[in-house]
């Protein structure tokens, strides 16, 4: 229910967007590579890399601080191939598993390389905000396959032009959730080494490099005042 009603507000939110006064809408697409850490692998190995794709809505609110909107869909997959600790040697679990994310983040320009006088056509910047993780895959478990998640990390951005950015974003997803990997907390009686640490939660990464499309809009210095005179024929 939580993560449903965060869907409904994110959706909300982009629906009144047409009401702010931004003076750039973006709208992009890019590619990269998710990636999983869990009970199955405390970091980040590159051989857990899949790739993923994701599509966005950017409002720019000044020259500093902008919002965005995003959709993506990648793999996440992790396994006992470098065991942990000696239980996970004897587990030898695997897993690959499809995750659909959407996301509502705020994002914060250290330079301000929108203006037209400026030299500096590019800036890094950081972002943080709130979204939900939709679960795809066989499970052997109960449990709600929409979560909710926190999304931040850094990216880079460089005007191409006036009407395109390049972009790079390196982003973490810090989740409530520990049935990523669906190895969480089990009947340590049992022995059958399928448990995990249930006070550590698992968490993904999703780092892309996209190309986006400005809606730019030209300033016009002098006020439109009609010419009424043809009405009178």
């Amino acid at each position: 229910m939580q993560a449903r009603r965060l869907s409904v507000w994110l959706f909300l939110f982009l629906g009144v967007h047409v009401t702010s006064n931004a003076q750039f809408l973006e709208y992009g697409a890019g590619v990269g590579v998710l990636n999983y850490a869990g009970d199955l692998d405390n970091g980040y190995p590159v051989d857990n890399l899949r790739f993923g794709i994701r599509a966005f809505h950017r409002m720019n609110l000044s020259d500093i601080v902008a919002v965005k909107y995003s959709i993506g869909y990648g793999k996440i997959a992790g396994s006992d191939d470098r065991p942990i600790d000696p239980f996970a040697g004897i587990r030898r679990r695997t897993f690959e598993r499809g995750v659909f994310e959407g996301t509502l983040t705020f994002e914060y320009n250290f330079l301000d390389y929108k203006d037209d006088n400026s030299p500096i056509r590019w800036t890094p910047y950081v972002f943080g905000g709130v979204g939900f993780a939709r679960i795809f895959g066989e499970r052997t478990k109960d449990y709600n396959k929409i979560q909710p998640i926190i999304p931040f990390g850094i990216g880079y951005k460089h005007l191409i032009g006036k009407q395109f950015a390049f972009g790079f974003e390196f982003g973490l997803r810090k989740t409530f959730f520990d049935e990523l990997d669906e190895v969480s907390d089990g009947d340590v009686q049992i022995r059958d080494f399928s448990y995990g640490n249930p006070e550590d939660n698992d968490w993904y990464s999703f780092s892309t490099v996209s190309i986006s499309y400005i809606l730019y809009k030209i300033p016009c210095p002098f006020r439109y005042i009609p010419n009424r005179s043809i009405y009178r024929y």
